[in-house]
């Protein structure tokens, strides 16, 4: 229990709803179904507010864009909160829990390509970033960060 949240293992298909509502909406249902939401090694989290599911979050094991090939990374993917829970810690909940389990898998970097409006966010709880500026064509301007989860993960990487 992270807070007024427990934070718990779910199944890609038990997040797909809330996924599509908050990050694809105006797009197909099948647009929240990601290429290896179903694999083996893909990790969803989902936070929970009496019983119901507020918040969703993915990793999957990804190399990361220019890292040294030394390091063990994950992608986190997919994260969403409902607008009605933001700034009530649901998403620190879900990250920390990402976190913890990344380190548990023995992954030593994550990493994840942040929404502009996002960037805040993940700066807040220790991410950096190492990209420019980017468009994902129908989602918008992104940019690629960073988290070391060991000594060495930043190796290689350069903050923008």
């Amino acid at each position: 229990m992270e807070g007024q949240f427990e934070i718990r293992p779910i199944t890609a298909a038990a997040m797909v709803d809330l996924r599509w509502t908050v990050l694809r909406p105006g797009f197909p249902r099948e647009s929240a179904i990601f290429a290896g939401d179903d694999a083996i090694g893909t990790l969803h989290f989902g936070a929970f507010m009496d019983k119901s599911l507020v918040g969703v979050a993915s990793l999957f094991d990804s190399p990361m864009p220019n890292a040294p090939s030394s390091h063990v990374p994950k992608q986190l993917r997919g994260m969403a909160t409902l607008p009605e829970v933001r700034g009530s810690g649901a998403g620190r909940a879900l990250l920390a829990a990402c976190v913890r389990s990344a380190m548990e898998t023995g992954c030593d970097l994550l990493w994840c390509n942040a929404r502009a409006g996002a960037v805040a966010f993940y700066r807040k709880h220790g991410w950096k970033t190492c990209s420019e500026e980017f468009d994902i064509p129908t989602v918008g301007p992104h940019f690629q960060m960073w988290r070391p989860l060991s000594d060495h993960s930043g190796a290689g990487q350069r903050a923008v």
